[in-house]
């Protein structure tokens, strides 16, 4: 997520182009990028408000309510592929395995990577 300016500058800023101030100045003068005076001014316009706009995070991980069985299979199987890991879970749910592949990285969870997998496919195998 980037930064998140303050109200009393994002206030500052737009006080500034209301009394005339051209909105290259003013992103000079306060050092912000033009594309932020412009996103500003634009969203005072249609909203009426000058509020930053609430975090939404992504979608959430589907392999996130089955983090034991996952990483009691990786624990059981640890020269398990990825595609063999998918159908192991496939008790649980039905996966890919670059999804399969997704969570392990989110859970840090590395193992011995098989090299043909490797030379055939690096962007599937984690």
């Amino acid at each position: 997520m980037g930064l998140v300016y303050s109200q009393d500058l994002r206030e500052r800023v737009l006080q500034d182009c209301d009394n005339g101030m051209s909105s290259e100045d003013v992103a000079r003068k306060y050092s912000v990028a033009i594309a932020t005076v412009y996103s500003w001014r634009k969203l005072r316009r249609e909203t009426g408000s000058i509020a930053p706009k609430k975090y939404k995070p992504g979608p959430k991980l589907k392999l996130a309510p089955y983090e034991k069985e996952v990483r009691q299979a990786v624990a059981d199987h640890p020269d398990v592929t990825l595609v063999e890991l998918a159908e192991i879970l496939s008790q649980y749910v039905s996966v890919s395995d670059s999804t399969v592949c997704d969570f392990l990285k989110h859970l840090k969870i590395t193992w011995k990577k098989n090299a043909s997998c490797r030379r055939t496919t690096p962007q599937r195998c984690c």
